[in-house]
């Protein structure tokens, strides 16, 4: 029997090396993610003492790093930019996404919407001790505390309660007098 052949070249041979050139690019872009940025990240996130748990997520344009703040965090931005600091030093130009997790539960929640409209307009207008105020206010009516940090990117938003339950939310400043760019992308928090 005799093997296909086109223009000269055996077929099976031609096609074990195309799926064999396939695996080595594979191989060396997992290899490149894994050890260029996966595992040091990884690293330095474990070894924070403010980190409880993560996940890294790997997107096709940028990665997700999901973040679960340890319980006797007091101060959310600090937290924000020092985590975001470590993670823009492993990433480098890689856009990423950090997401800091919640153990929110209703009083919480109704919180948060009961001042959010105040939290947005400060956003806009750069009232933030009067969205404050509201923030405090709010979490006292659901017997909880309320905290409200700015800096120059963002508006950070911390109810706690004793119970053990919390809700981060982090929301872009919307300055319109400036452009704020950060490198790696990570500039942009979500709550879950």
């Amino acid at each position: 029997m005799m093997a296909m052949q086109w223009h000269g070249l055996k077929l099976p041979v031609i096609f074990m090396t195309f799926v064999l050139g396939l695996a080595l690019v594979f191989a060396g872009q997992w290899a490149y993610k894994e050890y260029s940025y996966q595992q040091p990240l990884s690293k330095v996130l474990a070894e924070n003492e403010l980190v409880e748990d993560f996940t890294i997520k790997e997107g096709t344009s940028k990665s997700l790093v999901k973040v679960e703040l340890s319980k006797d965090t007091s101060n959310l931005m600090v937290a924000y930019q020092e985590i975001n600091q470590l993670i823009n030093e492993v990433m480098g130009q890689k856009h990423y996404q950090i997401k800091f997790m919640s153990k929110s539960d209703n009083a919480l929640n109704q919180a948060f919407y009961e001042s959010h409209h105040i939290i947005y307009q400060a956003q806009v207008m750069g009232n933030y001790p009067e969205a404050a105020q509201k923030v405090e206010e709010a979490a006292r009516k659901q017997g909880a505390e309320g905290k409200v940090f700015v800096d120059e990117n963002n508006i950070y938003i911390q109810f706690s309660k004793t119970d053990g339950h919390y809700l981060y939310q982090i929301i872009p400043r919307q300055d319109h007098g400036k452009t704020v760019t950060t490198q790696g992308g990570g500039q942009i928090a979500e709550r879950n």
